[in-house]
């Protein structure tokens, strides 16, 4: 049974999670601003 471990080969590219997560807050965060903003200036709309 070959054995499978798992050092990082010098030639792969380094742990992308880091930089998906803070791309993903750097999309997100002003998403649910403007969405906050958004909802909070329509109910007046709404309630008459």
């Amino acid at each position: 049974m070959v054995e499978q471990t798992q050092e990082r080969d010098p030639e792969q590219p380094p742990n992308q999670v880091p930089r998906l997560v803070a791309t993903w807050l750097v999309v997100t965060v002003p998403l649910a601003y403007g969405l906050f903003q958004t909802v909070r200036s329509v109910i007046p709309l709404f309630t008459g």
